[in-house]
């Protein structure tokens, strides 16, 4: 099931977000957490170096506190303010304890009470009556000699900064949880809005139709970021243009061409059939039938050959061949014809191996050779030269007839081009080139017009065989 690129994008640009927020929101609550234990140690700290300097000329039991700083515990609606203190020996015996803590003693946290034996402020985190506490341990020696084996520890809850950072995490993950949905809504508009101009192009494009195919699109063409996919389609298009228009043309010939015969045939028939006729002249008439039929068969297969061109023409019967073998069978084969038509046909070929599909590289050299004696004039000279080229094997069609004026030579690969209409049908049915180069091409290879005039010049190039083999 295809998924919507919008939802996807919304999704993740959402989740982004969230993991972004989620982020920050986790550096800020550490950073803020940091902040008020700092803040909260110096405000214990003062407070200790206040009530030192206070006793500091006192010693022992004598030692007094400022109970006033103090709060009564948890009675008072101000609890979360209470501070804590009590006076310790360095054996960690109680000397005096402030007086909220009753009979009770303070949690002495071991770590903080060694550091304050080397003569430093110790701080430490710990468990009392069911929270947690915050305490500072600050060596009296510090502020007179009196107390130079006390120490003295103040302590605070620590349940106003961990309230303060819980509500600041709670209010993080909202602002996450509404930034992400905000996201999901923004990128949702926004990717729609994205892609507002690929549906526009689509729909122009499901409206072209085979028979509008010279419509283009033109929806979004001037942005830049859209131009290249208009421009790919429009080129697209261009191409299915001239495809359907060279196979209407190709339908349209080939009618053409299948009318032609069939009009004789129907014509001979009804002839033949209007009265009664002597042996001889149905013989007559079942001559020119044959002959009808035997041009529509040839027609008929070349049609075919170009059918299986367009669709790939397939190369199965691979096999090592000699273009020079193959040229030498195919002059001797056309040798009759030309000696008919007063024209030397003559072969002049080296060894060209090649690994292709015998039967289909003949048609494409007889095609050459035919193409060569019918249009060349009584008296002229057509040569078959074959050899090696460089990685290619290289046969060339050569005549010193007229040549091709130069505005048909650009089109005589064209199917059913006939360059000269008062040939009739002496002049082919203008698929043997077609076809030959179709074949050329199925072999990796081409078919180029060298010389149009004076006489012509066609070269058939195909791999050779070791050529053809590396790349396989």
């Amino acid at each position: 099931m295809l998924r919507s690129f919008r939802l996807q994008l919304a999704i993740r640009f959402a989740v982004t977000m969230m993991v972004v927020i989620a982020g920050v929101g986790v550096a800020a609550t550490y950073s803020l957490r940091l902040i008020l234990y700092r803040q909260l140690d110096e405000t214990l700290l003062q407070l200790a170096e206040v009530e030192a300097l206070a006793g500091a000329s006192t010693t022992g039991p004598e030692f007094a506190f400022h109970e006033g700083v103090f709060l009564a515990g948890t009675r008072l609606p101000l609890s979360d303010l209470t501070r804590f203190a009590e006076l310790w020996d360095t054996e960690g015996r109680s000397v005096t304890r402030s007086a909220n803590l009753g009979a009770r003693h303070l949690p002495l946290p071991v770590p903080a009470m060694a550091a304050a034996r080397r003569g430093a402020v110790g701080r430490g985190t710990h468990p009392w009556d069911g929270a947690r506490y915050r305490t500072l341990v600050y060596p009296l020696r510090l502020v007179g000699a009196h107390h130079g084996s006390h120490f003295l520890q103040v302590t605070a809850p620590l349940a106003p900064v961990e309230g303060m950072v819980w509500r600041f995490a709670g209010l993080a993950v909202l602002l996450g949880l509404a930034g992400g949905a905000v996201a999901f809504g923004g990128a949702f508009l926004f990717a729609r809005l994205a892609t507002q101009p690929a549906k526009e192009i689509a729909a122009q494009a499901e409206a072209i139709e085979a028979g509008t195919l010279s419509a283009r699109i033109t929806a979004h063409a001037t942005v830049a970021e859209y131009a290249s996919l208009v421009g790919v389609l429009n080129a697209m298009l261009d191409r299915l243009g001239r495809a359907f228009e060279a196979q209407r043309r190709f339908v349209a010939d080939a009618s053409h061409e299948l009318r032609s015969p069939l009009t004789v045939l129907r014509g001979d028939l009804d002839v033949a059939l209007r009265r009664e006729r002597s042996p001889q002249e149905y013989r007559e008439t079942l001559e020119r039938m044959r002959e009808e039929t035997a041009r529509m068969t040839v027609l008929a297969e070349n049609l075919l050959v170009l059918a299986r061109a367009d669709a790939g023409l397939p190369t199965t019967s691979l096999a090592d061949v000699d273009l020079a073998d193959l040229a030498e069978r195919v002059v001797e084969r056309a040798a009759r014809q030309a000696g008919a038509a007063g024209i030397v046909l003559t072969v002049e070929a080296a060894p060209a191996p090649v690994r292709g599909d015998a039967a289909l590289l003949e048609r494409a050299v007889g095609n050459l050779v035919e193409n060569a004696v019918r249009y060349v004039p009584r008296g002229s000279r057509v040569t078959v030269r074959c050899a090696r080229s460089g990685g290619l094997a290289a046969l060339d069609v050569e005549d010193d007839g007229p040549g091709i004026p130069a505005e048909h030579a650009p089109l005589v690969f064209e199917r059913f081009y006939r360059g000269d209409p008062a040939r009739g049908r002496d002049a082919g049915t203008g698929l043997g080139l077609p076809i030959a180069r179709a074949i050329a091409e199925a072999h990796g290879g081409r078919l180029t017009l060298e010389r149009a005039s004076p006489g012509t010049l066609f070269r058939l190039a195909i791999p050779s065989a070791h050529e053809a083999l590396a790349s396989v």
